[in-house]
């Protein structure tokens, strides 16, 4: 009898351990993350990031991965969107069956409706201190209507710092375009189509193949790279689908503006020259990065985050005039361009846990997260080793030699890091870091300086300036900016106009544009009676009190 009473506490002491056990301070350590990091178990999760393509791969495979891993304990599996990504978010939420942590872009208020995402605001204030430092500014414009936060966006604002180089919107022409017509700086619309024409009219083709004066993408949700043009030919910043007027903080529809007329107009006419791409609305994502590449495009508009596949193929290429250089286009030269963002704060999209992670798994991802948020891990992120890819001066200014600039732009140097996987996506602070440096590298002037090649400084030197943004005007401050970020309601009146508007845009646009110009009047027309059927009224509603209350909320802030 004794003998089994002994193998009873026994089993009974194992459980006990097994289930967890208390630290120090009386803490129970049953889903602490730290037990099984200690233990030197590691714990792998599902992340499908539909923000773009990519090779899926484990984080692991990637050196900071590997050190995350070995600091946390987790790594992840990484899927990248392949296909139409309305529909791959929509079969996860037909199912129920989702990734640990999901990017779901621009379906993430319908995984939300769902109820496809857990709220984090409990699994932050109690395990994710470094979150709520970095986002403690944005913390409430992150929740929803119901007082919850779901996901967790990239990019924090921490002071405004003018980047070097472009990231956004700019109206890109080859570089050896510009050389053979005496570095022209096109200022106007017009400006930039008459370059695109004479240069097109001397060279039909280039490489043996048909030149495309210019080409535009389309594809999928990435249709606003056509449809945004209105809005940044007028000086307005990119807002999405409505224009803020700076002092009522009013939003305004401009789909059925006269400067949406004149942007359709304007390439009506440049495809009755043979100009416009004739396959720019039924080319695909790749189809639309392998043109730009080909170097037989002469110019178009896009963010350049966007185009950066082939722009950063390009900048590699041994012949410097294949590249191409952007500039802030637009309708009048006495308009202030506003293609480079002001200060703002994005709350959706961005990651969130999904429904049915187990609670210890939920605090397992928070806490990664959390690591990813430290500022000495952002610095790693952003900026790497110090002394691998990047020294530290007798100021503490953060700079990298010419040889490191070389291995930190190489796409292979890149994904092996990790620069590729972690720059983006996760809790990411932008601007500057408390001491001063830059967040990003090639907004630092000492690095911005030594990314320029010959070939660079060709350009730089044409058109007298010292960066790549020098001809670009400086923001005007709107602290509600980005007005796109406004949440709308699946099933809503608003949501309703932005389908009806999207569809009438992708159906209507091509019609109109590919119209013999004696047509053109009675196209527009054809569209002007369609968008009436709409209710945009329901739409800048939405956004008006969105726009009104974020700026209340950023300005208190500030006080």
């Amino acid at each position: 009898m004794l003998a089994a009473l002994f193998l009873v506490l026994a089993a009974c002491s194992g459980d006990s351990e097994e289930a967890g056990s208390s630290d120090d301070n009386g803490n129970d350590g049953g889903d602490d993350a730290s037990s099984e990091e200690d233990s030197g178990e590691v714990f792998t999760y599902d992340y499908f990031d539909a923000s773009g393509p990519g090779e899926d791969i484990n984080t692991s495979e990637t050196e900071l991965g590997k050190m995350f891993e070995e600091e946390t304990g987790v790594n992840f599996d990484i899927e990248h969107i392949v296909g139409d990504v309305n529909q791959k978010i929509g079969t996860m939420i037909a199912s129920g069956e989702y990734p640990h942590l999901l990017n779901a872009e621009q379906s993430t208020d319908a995984v939300i409706d769902a109820g496809g995402f857990i709220p984090l605001n409990d699994l932050l204030e109690e395990h994710a201190p470094n979150i709520m430092k970095m986002y403690g500014p944005y913390l409430e414009l992150m929740k929803r209507d119901d007082g919850n936060i779901y996901v967790i966006s990239s990019g924090a604002a921490h002071g405004y710092k003018k980047p070097a180089n472009l990231n956004q919107g700019a109206w890109f022409i080859k570089r050896d375009v510009l050389r053979e017509l005496g570095y022209p700086q096109p200022k106007t619309l017009d400006d930039f189509f008459s370059i695109v024409e004479e240069y097109t009219a001397a060279n039909p083709q280039i490489d043996g193949a048909d030149t495309i004066g210019f080409t535009a993408l389309t594809h999928d949700w990435r249709f606003f790279a056509l449809s945004n043009q209105p809005m940044h030919l007028a000086g307005y910043p990119n807002d999405g689908g409505a224009l803020i007027d700076m002092d009522t903080r009013e939003a305004e529809v401009y789909q059925n503006k006269e400067i949406t007329k004149n942007w359709l107009e304007k390439l009506n006419e440049i495809n009755d020259k043979g100009l416009f791409d004739q396959e720019a609305f039924t080319q695909n994502y790749d189809e639309y990065l392998a043109k730009i590449t080909s170097g037989r495009v002469v110019g178009f508009f896009d963010y350049r985050w966007q185009a950066a596949q082939a722009l950063d193929t390009l900048d590699q290429d041994d012949d410097i005039y294949n590249d191409y250089m952007g500039f802030p286009v637009v309708f009048d030269e006495n308009v202030k361009d506003q293609y480079l963002d002001p200060i703002g704060f994005t709350a959706s999209p961005g990651m969130g846990i999904t429904v049915g992670t187990p609670e210890e798994d939920q605090i397992r991802i928070i806490k990664y997260l959390d690591h990813i948020a430290k500022e000495e891990t952002q610095k790693l992120i952003t900026w790497g080793i110090e002394g691998e890819t990047y020294e530290v001066d007798d100021d503490g200014r953060y700079y990298r030699t010419e040889e490191q600039v070389d291995e930190t732009s190489l796409t292979e140097f890149r994904d092996s890091f990790g620069f590729t996987y972690f720059e983006w996506g996760w809790p990411r602070m932008n601007g500057m870091y408390e001491d001063g440096n830059a967040v990003e590298p090639p907004k630092q002037e000492e690095v911005a300086s030594m990314m320029y090649d010959e070939g660079d400084q060709e350009f730089l030197d044409a058109y007298e300036i010292e960066t790549f943004t020098g001809l670009f005007s400086e923001p005007d401050e709107r602290p509600w900016y980005p007005a796109y970020d406004a949440p709308i309601e699946t099933g809503s009146d608003a949501q309703l106009y932005e389908q009806q508007l999207d569809d009438l845009m992708k159906r209507k646009y091509p019609e109109i544009i590919f119209s013999a110009p004696s047509e053109f009047d009675s196209q527009w027309e054809s569209y002007l009676g369609e968008f009436e059927g709409l209710n945009p009224e329901a739409y800048e509603e939405v956004i008006t009190n969105f726009v009104q209350k974020k700026a209340e909320l950023v300005e208190s802030s500030r006080e």
